[in-house]
């Protein structure tokens, strides 16, 4: 599955180039230009990292930031003409996962997000939810002191994505986006009765019902 990644760019051209570069690189690239939008954007879409330029319309990339990790911990990088030691301490107070300056180099930007997602998502193998239960991510294998609980496909991959989105809101769409394929038909019943399914084995209060909205995982 491609990585999806929201890239916040002003520059017009600097957008483009990066979001023609990062598609041929095997990347799946949202692009936008104003930093309000960016903030919406991260609360109603399912994204792996953002790229934030600091110099942005309407809302500038430290404040969008913070506004984003009030509600989600997505790896942010900065990618911005400020370079100043301040600029840079603001940005990672502001939650930056790493910073980078311009001019950069195309190639340099893709190590750093190969590295940012490497770190962040690929060595979470196996993630604890409490003493007795583990979730192995590659195997989409859950386990209770170390025996193996039976999941249905559409049920492990739910508890993965709650797993990888841990205290994030989503929406009924964005899972029906993750667990079917083009030519199956989302079924809101099939996902309540996943719901129940988990609930039945993981700690009470894990996944919290949002009214119309969807549902969050507690971790």
């Amino acid at each position: 599955m491609k990585k999806k990644i929201l890239l916040v760019e002003d520059d017009i051209d600097l957008n483009q180039t990066i979001v023609k570069y990062l598609t041929m690189k095997g990347l799946e690239v949202k692009s936008l230009f104003d930093g309000k939008e960016a903030i919406d954007a991260v609360y109603e879409e399912p994204f792996e990292l953002i790229i934030l330029d600091v110099k942005l319309p309407s809302c500038n990339g430290f404040e969008v930031a913070k506004k984003i990790r009030e509600f989600s911990n997505i790896p942010i990088i900065f990618l911005t003409s400020l370079d100043s030691e301040k600029d840079i301490e603001e940005g990672f107070l502001s939650g930056a996962d790493d910073y980078m300056t311009k001019p950069f180099s195309l190639n340099e930007l893709y190590l750093r997000i190969d590295a940012v997602y490497r770190r962040l998502y690929k060595n979470q193998t196996r993630i604890s939810i409490d003493e007795s239960l583990v979730f192995d991510v590659n195997n989409l294998t859950l386990y209770k002191n170390n025996k193996e609980i039976h999941l249905k496909n559409k049920e492990a991959k739910l508890l993965a994505l709650f797993l990888q989105r841990n205290n994030e809101i989503l929406t009924k769409n964005e899972i029906f986006d993750h667990l079917y394929t083009y030519n199956e038909v989302p079924n809101e019943t099939s996902l309540r009765t996943f719901i129940c399914r988990l609930r039945s084995i993981l700690p009470k209060g894990k996944i919290e019902t949002l009214k119309e909205i969807g549902y969050r995982y507690v971790g």
